[in-house]
């Protein structure tokens, strides 16, 4: 009974976290809060905030209490999709990235230093768009757009064509999601919004270098999560 209702407190504080309500690496409410507010004892929520650990959703510190993982929205996205990286057929998603990042940071470069208000717009508008997916296609497709419009905006058909074949073979693969009309929790959207915004805010900014160097850290992450 105890080890069933430790599950549903469980389940509660994760709706807790989809919900978007604490930022990435911010501090959860404390055990107490957590109990009264899903009328459990605190040994289930400890049990609890065990399970949500090892799932890599968060973090307990020793003296100070529980925070968010950094890593909680591309675990709840992959998660609730259904994430399959070994899907066959379509090309290899690291090695699309591995690509990706040979090209995307220059362009960012190039449409920094060319310091088109209309690029910047696109750009915010296409970030803006993640918040406003509620499915995973709908929101993979938002998230490829907004890499798109960097290749539109440096005015290289080529390499547009080059991505368009990219996005061709990861629409085909369901962006490897296995529930593709799974719901994309509002932590997931607004985090990822957030992240693109602040690119498109770095771009508009006319710092090429940094511009570079936040679409390759953005890249890089990408890779990153993808490989555990």
């Amino acid at each position: 009974m105890t080890q069933s209702r430790s599950f549903r407190v469980y389940e509660d504080i994760l709706d807790l976290i989809r919900s978007g309500t604490i930022a990435p690496g911010g501090r959860m409410p404390n055990e107490r809060k957590l109990a009264a507010l899903n009328g459990a004892t605190r040994t289930q929520v400890r049990d609890a905030l065990l399970m949500l650990q090892k799932e890599g959703l968060v973090e307990r510190k020793i003296g100070s209490g529980t925070y968010l993982s950094d890593d909680a929205p591309k675990i709840i996205e992959m998660g609730d999709a259904g994430v399959d990286l070994t899907a066959s057929g379509v090309l290899d998603f690291q090695e699309t990235l591995e690509a990706r990042l040979y090209i995307e940071p220059r362009l960012a470069a190039k449409v920094a230093e060319a310091g088109d208000p209309a690029a910047f717009d696109a750009l915010r508008t296409a970030a803006d768009a993640t918040a406003a997916a509620r499915d995973w296609l709908t929101f993979k497709e938002a998230i490829y757009q907004f890499s798109r419009c960097l290749y539109v905006a440096a005015g290289n058909d080529f390499l547009v064509s080059i991505f368009d074949q990219i996005l061709a073979s990861r629409r085909r693969s369901n962006f490897d999601g296995r529930q593709s009309q799974a719901p994309v929790a509002d932590l997931v959207r607004t985090h990822m919004r957030d992240e693109l915004r602040a690119i498109a805010d770095t771009v508009a900014s006319g710092d090429p270098a940094v511009a570079e160097a936040a679409v390759r850290q953005y890249l890089i992450g990408l890779a990153a999560s993808s490989a555990h």
